[in-house]
């Protein structure tokens, strides 16, 4: 059960950076406190990875194993996408309806791991995670009634895109540190895997800073104390994420890392003040239900 505990440690560590960045939006655009979570997680990745390793060989080691180049570009560029995509869904009026719909990112990837990865689910672990994504369904929406009235909107299929990409980048991130067979444990592999995605996200996101936001530079520095904390708590999320996604299916860890939720409650509850509604408890209860089938199936 090591990976029901690691996975509960990187949902509240996740939810710990996602209230950082809220308050960040304050202050920075949203590119750019997204740029903090992968610039600010690089120094911790890199000072990490050549302790642990202690030479550079590991570096030409590990681009020559097979897939690896290909699986870390591609899951890489896929969560730049999302989060660029998720960003443009914010223009719309009824943009809950994108943000509601990325939510549809558990049973995409249990669908891609199928296609990609060739995995299989048993039935129980199925309908827990189709339970499980349906209270999160249920404690995201905010007025039902819009998202049925605009089902074959723009914003319905950018929200199915978005589920999507970031479906992508986890089942290919899982792809990448299993691609890693030579290497002696699961944590090298994810400490691989996340100092090179991590280094690829940031040359993208800093050129494209410079180019477009270039002012979010002296924002960010006036906020560095912040965005330290954002990049370790980063840091510590994504590093957790990956080594459990080489124990078991990203689908499985996905689902019961919607706990989440919970932390998500405390946050908005104890921290920002926020009125909680009736409908949010249920969706809480209805996603426990569904996680507490996935970890009978297990």
């Amino acid at each position: 059960m090591n990976w029901i505990l690691v996975t509960i440690f990187a949902a509240f560590f996740q939810n710990l950076r996602s209230s950082l960045q809220k308050n960040l939006n304050k202050d920075i655009s949203l590119v750019a406190s997204t740029y903090v979570r992968f610039a600010f997680c690089l120094p911790f990745a890199f000072i990490l990875y050549f302790s642990y390793f202690q030479n550079f060989e590991m570096l030409r080691f590990t681009i020559q194993q097979d897939n690896f180049l290909f699986y870390i570009f591609l899951a890489a560029i896929s969560q730049i996408f999302f989060t660029f995509l998720l960003l443009y869904s914010f223009q719309f009026s009824n943009f809950m309806i994108g943000t509601t719909l990325s939510k549809t990112e558990v049973v995409q990837i249990a669908i891609l791991e199928v296609v990609i990865l060739h995995d299989r689910f048993n039935f129980l672990t199925i309908v827990g995670i189709v339970i499980s994504t349906i209270g999160v369904f249920i404690f995201s929406t905010k007025d039902r009634n819009v998202i049925f009235k605009n089902l074959l909107s723009k914003s319905t299929l950018v929200g199915l895109a978005c589920g999507f990409l970031l479906a992508l980048s986890v089942v290919a991130f899982r792809a990448a540190a299993l691609s890693l067979t030579d290497l002696k444990s699961s944590f090298e592999m994810a400490l691989s895997t996340l100092f090179f995605g991590v280094s690829i996200q940031t040359f993208i996101l800093t050129i494209y800073i410079f180019l477009f936001e270039k002012k979010q530079f002296k924002k960010i520095y006036q906020n560095k104390k912040q965005c330290i904390a954002t990049g370790f708590c980063g840091f510590i999320t994504t590093l957790s994420w990956f080594y459990v996604f080489t124990l078991i299916q990203a689908a499985i860890v996905r689902a019961v890392g919607q706990i989440e939720l919970l932390f998500s409650y405390i946050s908005s509850r104890y921290y920002f003040k926020e009125k909680i509604r009736l409908i949010e408890i249920i969706g809480i209860i209805v996603f426990a239900i569904g996680v507490i089938l996935i970890l009978m199936a297990k």
